[in-house]
């Protein structure tokens, strides 16, 4: 779940609905946290409640019903580059005589918002090419980065990957938008960061003739 929100005016406002579809009420709560994503890909959070106004943030979701949540950027509003942000949607355990003897399944949700200044443009980037193996794949292992100041999703964006192989012959293949996701992921890159991906080419490639292009 992806979405996107400017840092002030009417498109600083989402809306996001939970449905329920067990025969249990069920309590929510939101979190509201900003999001760094380190070159291997690990997700570090710190909260960030004081950026964003939700409403509500806790509620009751009756059985086979709907909630919407409200949530608007209240941040800095002269942002000069995209920020990462997630909204956590927790389910808050509730013990009850029933369920004495059994095992809750407690279901959280984060929804990726992207804090957007317009007009900021990605400027994807591809460096430090190296011939690698995963589980007998050949393929390539590069630093992507973002010289920009708009995030871009590495996986959902068109790729061209050219060079030579081992072999000499050439080799040049192009990948639309989502085809590198089971790859690499959704592969946010914020601006001013980098992601390390390794990408399958089949046939092993000589590094130092790699050029990889990426469109967001």
């Amino acid at each position: 779940m992806i979405a996107e929100l400017e840092p002030a005016g009417r498109n600083s406002i989402l809306r996001v609905t939970v449905t329920n579809d067990g025969d249990r009420d069920t309590p929510y709560e939101v979190l509201m946290l900003k999001g760094e994503i380190t070159p291997d890909g690990e997700l570090l959070t710190t909260p960030a409640d004081d950026q964003f106004l939700v409403f509500p943030t806790q509620t009751v979701v009756e059985a086979r019903s709907q909630q919407v949540f409200r949530v608007q950027y209240i941040g800095d509003p002269e942002l000069v580059q995209s920020e990462v942000y997630y909204m956590g949607i927790r389910q808050v355990p509730v013990a009850s005589e029933d369920m004495a003897a059994q095992v809750q399944l407690v279901v959280n949700y984060n929804v990726l918002i992207n804090v957007v200044p317009r007009n900021s443009v990605a400027q994807p980037s591809a460096t430090g090419m190296q011939a690698a193996m995963r589980e007998d794949v050949a393929g390539i292992e590069f630093v992507a980065g973002n010289e920009g100041t708009r995030f871009y999703n590495a996986g959902l964006s068109e790729w061209t990957i050219a060079g030579k192989t081992i072999d000499g012959e050439d080799y040049e293949v192009s990948y639309d938008r989502g085809e590198l996701s089971r790859a690499v992921g959704v592969g946010v890159v914020a601006p001013g960061r980098t992601r390390n991906f390794f990408i399958p080419t089949e046939v092993p490639l000589q590094p130092e003739t790699v050029q990889i292009e990426i469109r967001p």
